[in-house]
């Protein structure tokens, strides 16, 4: 595997980003993800404009939900100022990302999900996390936690002040929990 590269184009708008991350940002609530992602049907996705008091091109947030598995999901902020568009991310049940930069030790470079990315001092894209999602090491994190941990993390609230609340609505699908069966106990 390759060094992990820097986004040069990035690196010169680095104060802008810094601005932009570290600023509050608003986005619609409840976030609900129904739609099939036109590039790989199997998944689902959305992508919604944020809003925020510091600009850097047009922002937004997305959520993918892969193979329809509400334990293999990402949430990203994105954005058309730079062509690589992603700004920052949260990963969950896509396996390990490896930072080979040199000055992280060989034995620190992987990086188990659930993960965050966002851009270093240097434009490198890196994996990292939290104590919060440390805590996750040994069992997946639910949809909903990892949603809140990524606008925690990335000062997203509501436009209203509505509560974070995410919503999978397959098309055609009733949201049910299918690890209970509704029918149990009920004698015919």
């Amino acid at each position: 595997m390759g060094k992990t590269k820097r986004n040069k184009e990035l690196l010169s708008l680095m104060e802008d980003y810094n601005l932009f991350m570290s600023a509050k940002k608003q986005t619609q609530m409840p976030v609900v993800v129904r739609e099939e992602k036109p590039n790989h049907k199997s998944s689902l996705y959305l992508e919604q404009e944020m809003g925020s008091d510091v600009r850097f091109g047009r922002a937004m947030f997305d959520c993918e939900i892969r193979n329809k598995n509400r334990q293999n999901y990402s949430f990203q902020i994105s954005s058309d100022k730079i062509e690589q568009k992603s700004l920052a991310r949260l990963d969950e049940g896509n396996g390990v990302h490896r930072n080979n930069i040199p000055h992280i030790p060989l034995a620190e470079q992987e990086i188990t999900t659930p993960h965050f990315h966002k851009y270093d001092s240097d434009g490198r894209f890196v994996a990292y996390k939290t104590n919060a999602l440390k805590e996750y090491n040994k069992n997946p994190l639910k949809i909903e936690d990892g949603f809140r941990l990524f606008c925690n993390e990335e000062k997203i609230s509501s436009f209203d002040g509505s509560p974070l609340i995410i919503e999978i609505n397959e098309n055609g699908v009733l949201p049910m929990d299918y690890d209970s069966d509704p029918l149990a106990g009920v004698n015919f």
